[in-house]
């Protein structure tokens, strides 16, 4: 039996129905397609080792929206001959049960071409035998195998050997046994597209559920490495966390120690004289008296508040302590200019300044 491909051009993401092209498909499309027409059976077998053999088998039924069909993945796997291996994981089959195993995942959606490649070779004598023995009755059955191979002794039960070096073909012959049949299945558009609806409206309601279970199983199969990742994300997290919350700390306290300073604060101080070389101190040249502070005040336009300021030395005492500090004088409006309202208590006020 031959197929007209159903096969993507790189360039184009285009499916062709022999020559003709149909039409431009997506990635996902085009994964869709093979999901459901194709079977792919691999050298390496690529089973999930946290699953059993049932459980590799039902995989593609997931993808394809169909786990309510998961008794078809059963009647596979006994088709194969592991009816009594449906439990175990691939760590506990041999290789040729493992090939077993992959050719069952290829056949559960009902494919109508099956991609091999390299599928015995990895395995002892009797295992390929077994392993080509299935693909000859999965042939005969009606189904198209496909398979690469650089073993003579394999590609000589084909019915059709198509040599190829360097990508070109070189050769194409068919056995003695090969039938030279004129019948094509072809995969009309109506097929293409009742797939690809079908597969949106079925798939995609269960789709979310089928992988939080899978996710759910995969933490679960590795539990020391779920806690571990997840204690990382929490670590990362609460780092992330303790940064930004530093960050907005020091931030705030920038912000009140510049606040204090007055963003919009112009300071006026007395002149100084410099002598012979000598700098005297502030306030030898002019000294301010509090009628210039109320003059300053008068500008109301351009200045809020105003206040006076001076400064000395005193001795503190507090019952039987004392200390020698600095002290300012200043004017009732002060705490609003550097933003230094008492936490407990009042700052003074006018009238107090002016009772002294």
């Amino acid at each position: 039996m031959h197929i007209l491909g159903l096969l993507d051009r790189p360039d184009s993401g285009s499916y062709y129905l022999g020559n003709k092209e149909i039409t431009r498909l997506s990635d996902e499309k085009l994964a869709i397609l093979r999901n459901r027409f194709v079977g792919f059976v691999f050298q390496q077998f690529h089973l999930l080792p946290r699953m059993t053999a049932l459980e590799n088998v039902e995989l593609p039924l997931i993808y394809a929206g169909k786990r309510h069909l998961k008794e078809k993945a059963a009647q596979e796997i006994e088709g194969v001959g592991l009816k009594d291996r449906m439990q175990h994981r691939p760590n506990e089959m041999s290789g040729g049960q493992q090939q077993r195993v992959a050719i069952a995942r290829s056949l559960v959606n009902d494919p109508l071409i099956i991609f091999a490649d390299e599928p015995t070779g990895n395995l002892d004598s009797k295992s390929k035998e077994e392993i080509i023995n299935i693909l000859k009755k999965l042939n005969q059955t009606g189904k198209t195998v496909v398979v690469v191979t650089h073993e003579n002794e394999i590609a000589i039960h084909a019915r059709r050997i198509i040599k190829m070096h360097d990508g070109k073909i070189i050769s194409d012959q068919r056995t003695e046994d090969g039938r030279n049949v004129s019948e094509v299945v072809s995969l009309e558009d109506e097929l293409v597209n009742t797939v690809l609806s079908s597969h949106h409206k079925t798939a995609g309601e269960i789709k979310f559920l089928d992988y939080l279970r899978q996710a759910i199983f995969a933490m679960l199969s590795h539990k020391m490495r779920s806690l571990l990742s997840i204690l990382g994300i929490l670590i990362g997290v609460a780092a992330v966390i303790a940064m930004l919350a530093l960050g907005q700390g020091a931030k705030e306290s920038i912000e009140k120690q510049l606040a204090s300073l007055g963003s919009n604060l112009l300071v006026v101080r007395p002149g100084s004289s410099r002598l012979h070389g000598v700098a005297m101190e502030a306030g030898t040249v002019t000294r301010f008296t509090l009628q210039d502070v109320t003059d300053i005040a008068k500008l109301s336009d351009v200045v809020k508040s105003v206040s006076p300021s001076v400064s000395g030395r005193g001795q503190m005492v507090y019952g039987n302590k004392n200390w020698n500090t600095q002290v300012e004088g200043v004017g009732a409006d002060y705490a609003v200019l550097r933003a230094s309202e008492p936490v407990v208590g009042r700052f003074v006020t006018e009238e107090e300044v002016k009772m002294r």
